[in-house]
C-alpha cells in the first residue's frame, strides 16, 4: 500500500513548539477581535448593488410572499438558476427576525462562516495539531477574499463552501477508520445538500475527490464497494424528493429545469468561450488566485523547494489535502469565467498545506521564509501609513471621529509591525492580527461610504412606491427583472408593499407600474412619482390612461 497510508503524525517542530504557536491570551484577543468585526457591521449596509445578494434576497421574499416554497420566482416567474435551499435558509432568518433586514438576509452566512471555520480547526487539529488548526480556520477566516468581501455579503458560497468542505474531509476521515458505508452515506448527503444549493458542481467535487484519492492510494476497488451504490442513492433520495415535490406542483417539462442546472453549470467553462479566452485564463488564474486570498498566499513561495512531494506525502492528511486541492482546482482553472468566491470551498485544503510547511517545515532562518515574512511587515508598514488618506478622500473625512478612529487603527498596525520586526516563531499569527484590523478600519472607513449610495436607492424605491401600498403594482415589460441590478429596486419595492413586484406587458385597470422612457415609448399615461433604479436608471411610478 502506498506510504501516504502508513502516518498521520506530523513531525514535530525542532524546538516542541507545535503546541504553542498560539498561546491562550493572544488565542482570545484574536477571536473575540474576529468576532467584533464580522458580526459589528453584518447588517450595517442596505443590500449590495453589484453581486448577487439581492437576488438571494429577493427570491426568499417572494417565497414567504406567496407561501409557496417549493416553486423559487424572480419577479414572479419561476426561478430555475439555483435549487431553493439556501433561500429557505434565508427565508428562515427573515422569520427568526421578524423582518426583511439585510441582518436576517447574511445570518445564514455568518453561522455558516463560523461553523466553516470551526470545522477546519476540529479536522487540522485531529489529523495535525491544535496550533497548526488553529492557525488554518483563521486563515480561512481572514483572507482578504472572505474577511473583505464575502463575510459581508448574504451571498450562497460560504454555505456551500462548509457543505463541500465538508464532504471531502469525511471522505479522508472515514477512509482512514476503514469505514466506507458511512463514508459513502455521509459524503453523498453533503453532495446532496450542496446540489440543493448551487446545482451541478458538487457532484464533480465528490467524484473527482473519490477517484484521485483512491487511485493514489491503490484503493481504486473502493469505488466498487456495495456502499457507493447506497451512497448515490442517498443522494438520489434528497435531491429526488425535492424534485418530485417541485413536479408535483408545477406541470412543466423536466428539460425546462435541467437544462437550465446545466447550462449554469456549461456558461462559464471553456464550451462557451472558446480557445483563446481559456487559454488566457490558464495563464492568468494563479494570479487571480493569488490577489483574492492575500496575504497567506505569499506561503506559496514555499512550495518552491526539493523533495516537495516527499516531505507532504510523509502526512496522510497533507497529502490527501494537497491532491484534492491540485485535481478539483483545475475545474476553475480550465473555466474562464471564475469569481473568486468560487473557491473559497478549496482554499482550505490549499492553506493546510501551506501551514504545515509553515509551522513543521521551515526553520526560522529559511530564506523562502524570511522573504515573506518582510513582505507581511511591509504591507503592514504600507497600510498603516496609507490608512491616513481617509482623511483627504471625499467620502471618508466627514465620517464622525475620522480622525481618532484612522489614528487607533493606524496604531494598532504599528504595533503589529514592530512585533513582527522581532524575532517570532509565529509571524502568521502577527498577519492574522493584522487582517482583523484592516477589516475593523474597513467597518469605520469605508463601509460609511457604501452606505450612502445603496441606502439611497433603498430610500427612493420605497418613497416613490409607498403610494401604491395596498393596491396593484406590477413592472411594466422590460423595466425590471433583465438583469441583477434590477432586483435591488424589486426586492425594495415588494418588501415594503408585502406584495410581489410581477413582471406584465399588459395593462390592467387602476393599476400603476414601473416604467422607464424605453417601456413607455407611444404610451399614455399620467406619471405619478419618479424612482431610480439601479445604477441612476431613471424610472416612474404612471397609471395608464383607459
Amino acid at each position: 500500500m502506498n506510504t501516504v497510508q502508513q502516518s498521520v503524525t506530523a513531525t514535530p517542530l525542532p524546538s516542541g513548539q507545535s503546541a504553542i504557536l498560539f498561546g491562550p491570551i493572544w488565542s482570545g484577543v484574536l477571536v473575540l477581535s474576529l468576532l467584533f468585526v464580522l458580526l459589528s457591521h453584518l447588517g450595517y449596509l442596505p443590500l449590495d448593488t453589484r453581486s448577487d445578494e439581492p437576488r438571494r434576497a429577493l427570491v426568499a421574499l417572494e417565497m414567504m410572499l406567496s407561501g409557496d416554497y417549493i416553486t423559487p420566482t424572480l419577479n414572479g416567474e419561476r426561478y430555475f438558476n439555483k435549487p431553493p435551499l439556501y433561500n429557505w435558509f434565508i427565508a428562515g432568518s427573515y422569520s427568526l427576525f421578524g423582518t426583511y433586514s439585510s441582518l436576517a438576509l447574511r445570518f445564514p452566512m455568518i453561522v455558516s462562516l463560523l461553523l466553516f471555520g470551526l470545522t477546519v480547526y476540529y479536522f487540522a487539529r485531529k489529523y495535525l495539531s491544535a496550533g497548526i488548526g488553529f492557525a488554518v480556520a483563521l486563515m480561512v477566516l481572514t483572507n482578504g477574499r472572505v474577511l473583505l468581501y464575502d463575510s459581508l455579503l448574504g451571498l450562497i458560497e460560504i454555505t456551500f463552501s462548509w457543505v463541500v468542505y465538508s464532504g471531502m474531509m469525511l471522505v479522508f476521515h472515514f477512509d482512514r477508520k476503514r469505514q466506507y458505508t458511512v463514508l459513502y452515506i455521509t459524503t453523498y448527503a453533503l453532495t446532496a445538500i450542496g446540489f440543493l444549493l448551487k446545482g451541478l458542481p458538487p457532484v464533480a467535487f465528490q467524484g473527482i475527490t473519490l477517484i484521485s484519492w483512491f487511485w493514489y492510494t491503490g484503493q481504486i476497488r473502493r469505488l466498487f464497494h456495495p456502499a457507493h451504490l447506497i451512497g448515490i442513492g442517498v443522494f438520489l433520495l434528497i435531491t429526488g424528493s425535492y424534485y418530485w415535490a417541485y413536479f408535483t406542483r408545477n406541470a412543466i417539462p423536466l428539460s425546462d429545469v435541467a437544462g437550465v442546472l446545466v447550462n449554469e453549470s456549461a456558461k462559464r467553462t471553456g464550451l462557451q468561450f472558446g480557445i483563446g479566452k481559456t487559454l488566457l485564463h490558464l495563464v492568468t488564474f494563479p494570479f487571480e488566485v493569488f490577489y483574492h486570498f492575500v496575504p497567506y498566499l505569499l506561503l506559496l513561495v514555499l512550495l518552491v523547494r526539493r523533495g516537495l512531494w516527499t516531505e507532504l506525502k510523509e502526512n496522510a492528511f497533507v497529502a490527501f489535502n494537497a491532491l484534492t486541492f491540485c485535481t478539483n482546482v483545475l475545474i476553475y482553472w480550465t473555466s474562464p469565467q471564475v469569481y473568486g468566491r468560487y473557491l473559497i470551498s478549496l482554499v482550505p485544503l490549499l492553506f493546510t498545506v501551506l501551514a504545515y510547511l509553515y509551522y513543521e517545515r521551515t526553520a526560522a532562518g529559511d530564506r523562502h521564509r524570511y522573504w515573506v515574512e518582510r513582505s507581511w511587515l511591509i504591507l503592514t508598514i504600507a497600510v498603516a501609513v496609507g490608512c491616513w488618506a481617509t482623511l483627504f478622500y471625499p467620502t471618508s473625512r466627514t465620517i464622525p471621529g475620522v480622525i481618532w478612529k484612522t489614528a487607533l487603527v493606524s496604531g494598532l498596525l504599528g504595533t503589529l509591525a514592530w512585533f513582527q520586526s522581532r524575532p517570532s516563531m509565529n509571524k502568521l499569527g502577527l498577519i492574522v492580527g493584522v487582517m482583523i484590523v484592516i477589516r475593523l478600519g474597513i467597518n469605520w472607513l469605508v463601509l460609511p461610504g457604501r452606505y450612502v449610495t445603496r441606502q439611497y436607492y433603498k430610500e427612493n424605491a420605497e418613497r416613490a412606491v409607498r403610494i401604491t401600498v395596498g393596491k396593484p403594482l406590477y413592472g411594466y415589460r422590460s423595466t425590471i427583472g433583465n438583469d441583477q441590478a434590477s432586483d435591488v429596486s424589486s426586492f425594495h419595492i415588494s418588501a415594503l408593499r408585502g406584495d410581489i413586484l410581477r413582471k406584465t406587458n399588459h395593462k390592467i385597470p387602476a393599476a400603476y407600474y414601473v416604467a422607464d422612457s424605453v417601456s413607455l415609448v407611444g404610451e399614455r399615461y399620467d406619471i405619478v412619482d419618479k424612482i431610480v433604479l439601479f445604477d441612476r436608471h431613471p424610472a416612474y411610478i404612471v397609471r395608464f390612461h383607459p
